[in-house]
């Protein structure tokens, strides 16, 4: 009874589960080509650091592949790699600024305070800059989706949502990690309302670039069609991000120039 059951060793065989196979036993031609989801391929910060400049160098290569299921958790610790060390410097900074101050400090007269009470504006202020670690992975979800949606509606998507995501998570990358730069600045010496828009709207197109190439490769269509479709979720992006700053500009373009220094209260 038993020579039956060893002749047909494959009968009692059950495959492995797509999310037990390691990287080392997926097939060459569905390996990912981005760095970070490999295994032991030099440290996580070298390979963030490979991951950006491949991203931005080469998103049709970076892009060509993507295994399924996606791990949302490694995109989204990448990107919180990018975007929340300077954001912990920044508001280290703004708390021993304040501690530091004595009596209370003096409100900056802004543009923004033609549309918006000066204490209202400067509460959300500081409410947007604590809330970065949730608006992070908001703006990844959200980005996804909407992309996903659109890649559906002009002609269907080969892929899962989850796919979308993780290509505009990577290709978002880059943008975040400028934001996270400008808010230093921003935040501590000041900087120039043109100036400030002007480098949002180069990191826009960084993101638009990578995002229109890899939902092309990733989806297996046009590049033309990916482009479309990455200009929601640019929008989306470029929005989140300049409403947020135009709370701590000085000046902002198109809004009357403030009257005095300070606020008078």
């Amino acid at each position: 009874m038993s020579e039956p059951m060893a002749a047909c060793p494959d009968a009692l065989y059950t495959p492995p589960m797509a999310s037990e196979l390691r990287v080392e036993d997926e097939p060459p031609s569905m390996r990912s080509r981005i760095p970070i989801e490999g295994h032991g391929d030099g440290r996580w910060v070298r390979r963030c650091v490979r991951t950006l400049i491949g991203v931005l160098a080469s998103p049709k290569n970076t892009f060509a592949r993507c295994p399924e299921p996606v791990d949302h958790g490694r995109t989204l610790r990448y990107l919180a790699t990018l975007r929340l060390a300077p954001w912990l410097a920044l508001v280290a900074w703004l708390a021993i600024a304040f501690f530091s101050t004595d009596g209370r400090p003096l409100t900056p007269s802004r543009s923004v305070h033609t549309l918006l009470d000066p204490a209202l504006a400067e509460a959300l202020s500081v409410w947007l800059v604590l809330m970065v670690p949730v608006g992070m992975p908001l703006l990844y979800f959200l980005c996804g989706i909407f992309a996903h949606v659109a890649v559906g509606l002009t002609g269907g998507a080969s892929r899962s949502v989850g796919a979308s995501m993780r290509t505009l998570g990577y290709a978002m990358g880059p943008a975040l990690l400028g934001v996270a730069l400008l808010d230093l600045v921003l935040y501590t010496v000041g900087i120039d309302g043109s100036l400030y828009l002007g480098i949002v709207l180069g990191l826009s197109l960084s993101f638009l670039w990578a995002a229109g190439f890899g939902l092309a490769r990733t989806h297996q269509i046009s590049a033309l069609r990916g482009f479309l479709v990455a200009l929601l979720p640019t929008a989306l992006l470029t929005t989140a991000i300049v409403l947020r700053a135009v709370l701590q500009l000085d000046v902002v373009p198109g809004f009357p120039e403030p009257t005095s220094p300070y606020v008078i209260p």
